[in-house]
């Protein structure tokens, strides 16, 4: 197969994943070009398949070509991943981001067609700007103008795959307010020839949404409104519970931050209390922290105080 020198393992893995998460067994797929015992040595990397019979298999399997790269890309423990882990759920100082930007840099001096390697590099300096600037207004012209290079290329992606869900969410802090937005919308879209397939993006695309609204919510209240819009319209036709009791509470933090606090944290509570209910203890906890927070804020708000959201860009790794 092409490029089977790069991919060889995670094709065949990923085939086999696709076969049982359809719950084909061999028998099922094989026909007069590929029988079960054939196809069986394929997924255990013990011999070639040629691309017009693997694509050929694809279509009995109701996948397309661009499906499974999808899923390829998503299976993939990514250069991306493995990187952003060296600074995730720790303190962020100039040191650890110093070693961070060692890393990557020399990265990208190995393998200059490393593009991710080059936004990495932008997002530590990005990083090292908040630890050290004092950023009045969020983003600032020099954290947009660093972000450029990842902006113009998520605007360039017609297909937008795992990759640019992530880089979306953790270049988000650093894009303009309206940016961001468009950003948004594109997310949603491009993705959108894949909403009906195997691939689970739904939790990757919703992250991008409530990235975006974390944001607008303070920035500006129409635009917020529409990302809930947006994720109204996306969540009838999925039943993931947890996303419509999100959903729920960003639609009473969103209330809360129109003023409407006595409304808002009604609605926020509700949620809270579906999660309780739920028996998802420590999901409600952190909400109940969260809506104590927007409330505190808002009252702020009202003695002149204008919150600008808080930075918090490492989060898309699970």
């Amino acid at each position: 197969m092409t490029d089977k020198r790069k991919y060889k393992m995670t094709i065949e893995e990923t085939f086999h994943q696709l076969r049982t998460s359809k719950k084909l067994t061999l028998t099922a797929l094989a026909d007069q070009n590929a029988s079960a015992s054939f196809i069986g040595k394929f997924e255990k990397h013990e011999t070639n398949m040629s691309v017009s019979r693997f694509f050929k298999l694809l279509e009995k399997m109701h996948v397309s070509q661009a499906e499974f790269e999808f899923l390829l890309q998503e299976n993939q423990g990514t250069y991306l991943t493995r990187r952003i882990h060296l600074i995730n759920d720790q303190p962020l100082t100039l040191q650890s981001l110093a070693y961070f930007r060692d890393i990557v840099e020399k990265d990208r001096n190995n393998d200059l067609d490393n593009q991710a390697s080059q936004f990495l590099v932008i997002l530590a300096d990005g990083l090292a700007l908040l630890l050290t600037h004092n950023v009045k207004k969020w983003p600032d012209s020099q954290l947009s103008a660093q972000a450029k290079p990842i902006q113009n290329y998520l605007l360039s992606v017609d297909i937008w795959g795992i990759y640019e869900l992530q880089l979306f969410i953790l270049f988000s802090f650093m894009l303009p307010v309206d940016i961001l937005y468009l950003l948004t919308k594109v997310a949603i879209k491009r993705v959108r020839s894949y909403e009906n397939s195997l691939l689970n993006i739904q939790t990757h695309l919703m992250r991008v949404i409530w990235t975006a609204f974390s944001t607008l919510v303070y920035e500006d209240l129409s635009a917020a409104h529409q990302l809930l819009d947006m994720a109204d319209t996306y969540l009838i036709d999925h039943i993931d519970v947890t996303e419509k009791i999100t959903l729920m509470f960003n639609k009473g933090w969103y209330d809360i931050e129109a003023g409407h606090i006595e409304k808002g944290e009604q609605r926020a509570r509700t949620a809270i209390n579906i999660y309780h209910s739920l028996g998802y203890n420590k999901k409600a906890s952190n909400l109940e922290r969260q809506l104590a927070h927007h409330i505190k804020r808002q009252e702020e708000k009202k003695q002149g105080y204008k919150p600008d959201g808080e930075v918090n860009p490492i989060t898309w790794t699970e």
